[in-house]
């Protein structure tokens, strides 16, 4: 027979724990907290003081962003026993993960910082010399403009391409020449998300190398004057890489972009 004077209810639970007595009817449907009694008649529910360790071990869950559901891994009601080493052992590598992810975003959201800091030097100076890292892309041959009626087509062609072959587009795009003086290869690129996956079988990729190019602004995509807008690299016997972009502004005008060229240095 069950003890009620050794029992208490949900909201004295509630207050015991600091958890709402919204998140412990939750606990209960979703099969972590049993009440250890209900009562036939008013079907109130009563609990005993050591389920207030159950509740923190539930909290902790929560801190630890480790799903609820996954709370019964952790409980070993039979026994009244909880299991927190292997809770606290899913927590950090939990905590590692989100950890890279946000490490990742960081990184993501500093390289978009510079991509600022670069755009307004842009505008600032006729040419800027800047150095650019290895970027490994997707490109498919287009010897268009952007501003073309079938630029954007191609883009989206381009990316359910990507994506067919199980890989995710980056953030940078554009137009790209391989100008060697004897012949012009013209594509559009996109950048490949970091992946695990070997990307070298396949000849969609390209890439573009790192190095120090001179870049200029302008009004309208215009890749293939790239002679006109960098007459003294191209009196320079060299093989040339040759990219344009929209440049990636503070004050982004995205119905009326502006673009930068850039040209490889020997």
């Amino acid at each position: 027979m069950t003890d009620k004077n050794r029992l208490f209810s949900i909201g004295k639970l509630s207050r015991l724990t600091g958890v709402h007595i919204q998140s412990l009817r939750y606990y209960e449907e979703i099969g972590i907290l049993k009440p250890a009694y209900v009562s036939p008649q008013s079907q109130y529910r009563y609990y005993t003081f050591q389920q207030t360790r159950i509740v923190e071990a539930i909290q902790y869950c929560a801190e630890l962003d480790i799903p609820l559901k996954d709370f019964k891994n952790f409980l070993l009601e039979k026994d009244g026993q909880i299991d927190y080493a292997k809770l606290i052992k899913q927590g950090i590598r939990l905590t590692n993960e989100k950890m890279d992810r946000i490490k990742k975003r960081l990184a993501f959201l500093e390289d978009v910082q510079n991509e600022l800091i670069h755009a307004e030097n842009c505008r600032s100076n006729s040419y800027v010399k800047c150095s650019f890292p290895e970027r490994i892309c997707w490109a498919i041959p287009y010897e268009g403009t952007q501003t073309a009626a079938d630029y954007h087509g191609a883009v989206y062609r381009l990316i359910a391409d990507m994506e067919a072959n199980g890989l995710r587009a980056g953030f940078n795009n554009g137009q790209l020449l391989f100008w060697n003086g004897r012949e012009i290869k013209s594509y559009i690129f996109i950048d490949i998300r970091q992946t695990n996956r070997p990307v070298e079988n396949f000849s969609q990729i390209i890439r573009i190398p790192a190095g120090e190019y001179i870049c200029s602004i302008s009004g309208e995509s215009q890749i293939k004057n790239a002679p006109r807008i960098f007459p003294e690299l191209f009196a320079r016997e060299y093989d040339k890489v040759i990219i344009e972009v929209e440049l990636f502004s503070e004050k982004f005008n995205y119905s009326d972009p502006v673009f930068e060229i850039r040209c490889s240095l020997p």
